[in-house]
């Protein structure tokens, strides 16, 4: 493991807490995973959008999360059957369940509408890297792309053999996780906590601290997905908002997170530019 991480750190500098826009920000008649969502999301404030990945069965990438296809196209299929003619042609669903008269996007054509705009976290792109990986590297964008993934050594051993340098960010949900990507050859600059507990070794003072000092930014996902999943030890966005900023992102940003990921980045870039004097 190494780090090699100037583009987040020198964001760090700037801002302290970076703004992470799950899926971009969407709503009404603007879908998520989309350029128009990735451009609201940089309106309402945040430093870095999320962008899902999905490949077709004839290898085209386009920015989708995978299984949210009964969600988003009305019936149930799966993305990575269908060839991108087939995707190309749905009028996708918004958030009333009404046409919404826009389509899925290939990735080649999303990111180069936001070279030298912000950080992006490439996510569930884990599937493909052996031809995802290349693709990526073709984009000249290395000093924002963040790719991550769970710790599989699978995964791992992918990333270290394609040499590629690409900033990383594991997916860690047990201080066994983290020391298994230690022993891999891979360019970690930030680490995705998950804990259900605040209780949890992963929020300890004493590795956040160590994590900060390696250059590696801590990063805590404050969306809330549903009523089943905690993520970051109930302090949410839902939280946040029926109980108070304070009470959960600011306890978030207190115990020293670098990176919050959030649905809402207007509310948690407001509420921490006005909150916090770093």
């Amino acid at each position: 493991m190494y780090t090699d991480n100037k583009p987040i750190a020198d964001a760090v500098a700037r801002k302290k807490v970076l703004v992470a826009a799950h899926r971009g920000t969407c709503g009404g008649n603007i879908i998520w995973n989309t350029t128009l969502s990735y451009r609201n999301a940089l309106l309402h404030g945040a430093d870095m959008i999320e962008i899902d990945v999905s490949m077709t069965r004839d290898d085209v990438f386009f920015a989708f999360h995978n299984t949210e296809e009964e969600a988003e196209f009305g019936k149930k299929c799966d993305i990575r059957e269908m060839s991108s003619d087939e995707v190309e042609e749905i009028n996708v669903l918004n958030a009333i369940r009404n046409t919404s008269g826009q389509r899925v996007e290939r990735l080649e054509s999303v990111l180069p509408m936001f070279k030298g705009k912000c950080l992006i976290n490439i996510d569930r792109s884990w599937f493909y890297w052996e031809k995802m990986i290349d693709f990526l590297k073709s984009m000249n964008m290395d000093d924002q792309i963040l790719l991550k993934s769970g710790v599989e050594d699978d995964y791992l051993e992918k990333l270290a053999a394609s040499g590629s340098g690409l900033m990383y960010m594991p997916i860690v949900r047990t201080m066994d996780e983290w020391e298994r990507v230690k022993a891999y050859d891979v360019n970690v600059c930030a680490a995705e906590l998950i804990f259900d507990s605040l209780e949890s070794p992963l929020t300890d003072t004493c590795f956040l601290q160590s994590l900060r000092k390696q250059g590696i930014a801590p990063w805590v996902n404050a969306i809330t997905l549903n009523d089943r999943d905690i993520l970051s030890g109930g302090l949410d966005d839902n939280h946040a908002i029926a109980d108070g900023f304070d009470e959960n992102w600011g306890k978030l940003v207190d115990m020293g997170f670098q990176i919050i990921q959030t649905d809402w980045p207007a509310l948690l870039r407001n509420y921490i530019d006005g909150k916090y004097h770093f």
